[in-house]
């Protein structure tokens, strides 16, 4: 792991107030831009000549020559900074919301240290004393690889902390790859 930062739960939130998002479409063959979810993250942009959009279900990214894509991450930039690629793990969960291959990451479930002394307090945390830190990190691997990774703490039904690891490509692409596994489960 190389030049790790930490950060707090409060970096994975939206922190530009634009025009309202669309909704998420009830009709599938409704055709919406989602350009918007990506500018409100200050560190994201869309590249030049590219659009987010959502039919039937699926997300993919619209390049005015070169048509369709659908790993629609690769028409995301922004200044390869280490709250860029936070921003970028979140805002990809934030669009798959659209598609059928919704998550259930959102930026209230990302737990950090203090938000676990405070659930901790409030007599809501059910696990023991854990040897470990929940904050959200950023480094570099092995291969050089960005890597942001972040637990999530889901209380519908049998409460569940999941570990998220998104590794991004090499050379400031924000295509990346996801990894999630349950870390803990309380009955």
């Amino acid at each position: 792991m190389k030049n790790k930062t930490i950060f707090k739960r409060e970096a994975t939130f939206k922190n530009r107030i634009n025009p309202p998002i669309p909704p998420i479409p009830l009709k599938t063959g409704e055709r919406i831009r989602l350009d918007g979810v990506v500018d409100q993250y200050s560190q994201l942009y869309l590249k030049h000549g590219w659009s987010l959009l959502c039919s039937n279900n699926d997300v993919f990214a619209n390049h005015y020559e070169q048509g369709l894509e659908d790993e629609f991450m690769l028409s995301i930039a922004g200044d390869e900074s280490p709250l860029s690629y936070v921003q970028a793990a979140i805002c990809y969960h934030h669009l798959l919301e659209y598609s059928h291959n919704k998550t259930d990451v959102i930026s209230q479930a990302i737990i950090d240290d203090d938000y676990v002394r405070q659930l901790d307090l409030l007599g809501k945390w059910k696990l023991k004393k854990v040897n470990r830190s929940f904050n959200p990190i950023f480094f570099y691997d092995s291969f050089m690889h960005p890597a942001v990774i972040f637990f999530t703490y889901h209380v519908e039904g049998l409460e569940v902390i999941q570990k998220h690891v998104h590794r991004f490509d090499v050379g400031g692409s924000y295509k990346l790859r996801t990894l999630r596994r349950t870390w803990a489960t309380v009955s």
